[in-house]
């Protein structure tokens, strides 16, 4: 993959970069963001207010990035969203009054959700898409997601420097949290600056620096609008339908959490958390190696094939973990759906931005993204609404019949749709 330019050939790796200190952040404040709220004397239902205020800001700042795509290049909204989010979290430290605690979650990631990272994520998907040709683009979107759960992982052990610092060292509760906030705070400095070495590019007026097809006349600036409207793209008929059927999808997977697992496993098997935690340790261990094994899988089968052939696996096994008698075949099972289980996500990324021009990467991937977000919204409650019911294997077996039935019908959808082979150069 020769560089187009040293400055472009950059990109990927400071979105790699952004992602694993994005996402340390994410992690740190979503394990000390409850409790420290409950700390300062915030109640139960106002942190709530606060969570949903950070998950419908996040939502409005998602249509708002894909909105204005042709017109913010991706540098300049990277670093808005680091400085807003920075910010939000010195009104986390110096206020516990709740309208501030409110607008700080609905500009901030209080709630520590990736709904909530949705405008960065797109911004990742097409601005890494913008300098990597088409057959490169699957590695790039596994190393983008690998250094993702690296960062999860290192958020998720500075978070608990807390533990330490009150425990072991005698520090002050209060204290001991709000450094570890300062350090959230510090982290989104450093995105901060990790952005601004971005090269100047946006979604438009140009072309792809990497795109895999000639310009078109929307493309050369003819009759476009500086308003990315995903109901008037050229591709409107694609992207509204993998939009659609990723909410399907979102809504299914969000039936099934890491809470709930550990409490199926807890219920039915007995087992000690120290051993739930093993198995999640290995599950994620295996995630990696899906995601590592991701571009190999594609170049033998194709992009579409694999993210729906994997995910139809995956899920057969989810079921056949619903039915496991006992706790040795479960975790066996859940262990071979970790090994499949994200080769989707690369994959897809690489097909949404391979079937579409580049001038509109950004509204199939900011599309794709509401999609998910709005998809995971409700799935929780019915979870829990099911679990109220001592329904429990329910939500085992609707999320993998929905999710069947999600890889099935993007199969029929997209399985004529071909991703356009680069010209070759002159």
């Amino acid at each position: 993959m020769p560089p187009a330019s040293r400055g472009p050939a950059l990109d990927p790796y400071l979105f790699y970069a952004g992602r694993f200190t994005r996402d340390a952040a994410r992690w740190m404040m979503a394990v000390l963001a409850v409790i420290y709220l409950a700390h300062i004397g915030i109640a139960n239902t106002q942190i709530g207010i606060i969570f949903g205020a950070s998950l419908a800001g996040g939502f409005l700042l998602s249509v708002v990035v894909m909105l204005t795509s042709r017109a913010v290049p991706t540098r300049v909204w990277a670093i808005v969203q680091m400085l807003i989010t920075g910010l939000a979290g010195i009104v986390l430290i110096y206020s516990s009054d709740l309208w501030l605690l409110i607008i700080g979650g609905f500009f901030g990631s209080y709630a520590a959700s990736g709904a909530h990272l949705g405008g960065m994520s797109q911004l990742e998907q097409t601005g890494i898409a913008a300098v990597i040709p088409q057959e490169g683009r699957t590695k790039a979107y596994s190393i983008l997601t690998m250094s993702s759960a690296a960062g999860r992982a290192t958020g998720a052990l500075l978070a608990g420097l807390s533990t330490l610092l009150i425990n072991n060292l005698d520090w002050d509760p209060t204290d001991a949290y709000q450094t570890l906030l300062w350090v959230y705070v510090a982290i989104h400095l450093f995105a901060t600056l990790v952005y601004a070495l971005l090269s100047p590019a946006r979604a438009s007026p140009g072309v792809s620096l990497r795109s895999t097809r000639p310009p078109s006349r929307s493309e050369e600036g003819v009759g476009r609008s500086t308003i990315a409207n995903p109901f008037k793209a050229k591709a409107r008929r694609p992207i509204l339908t993998i939009s659609s059927l990723f909410a399907i999808d979102s809504f299914a997977g969000g039936m099934i959490f890491e809470s709930f697992l550990s409490f199926w496993l807890f219920t039915q098997f007995g087992m000690s958390a120290a051993a739930i935690g093993g198995l999640l340790i290995a599950s994620q261990a295996l995630n990696m190696v899906s995601l590592a094994l991701a571009p190999w899988v594609a170049r033998r089968i194709g992009l579409l094939n694999t993210l729906v052939f994997t995910q139809v696996v995956s899920n057969i096994m989810l079921l056949l973990f619903a039915f496991a008698p006992t706790v040795i075949i479960a975790i066996v099972l859940w262990l071979l759906r970790s090994l499949f289980d994200e080769m989707d996500v690369p994959t897809r990324q690489a097909y949404m931005m391979g079937i579409t021009d580049s001038d509109e990467h950004a509204i199939m991937a900011g599309s794709a993204n509401l999609g998910r977000g709005l998809g995971r919204i409700p799935s929780a409650t019915v979870t829990g609404w099911l679990w109220a019911g001592a329904l429990t294997l329910t939500p085992w077996v609707a999320s993998g019949t929905i999710k069947i039935a999600y890889d099935i019908a993007i199969w029929l959808a997209f399985r004529r749709v071909q991703i356009p082979s680069p010209e070759p150069e002159k």
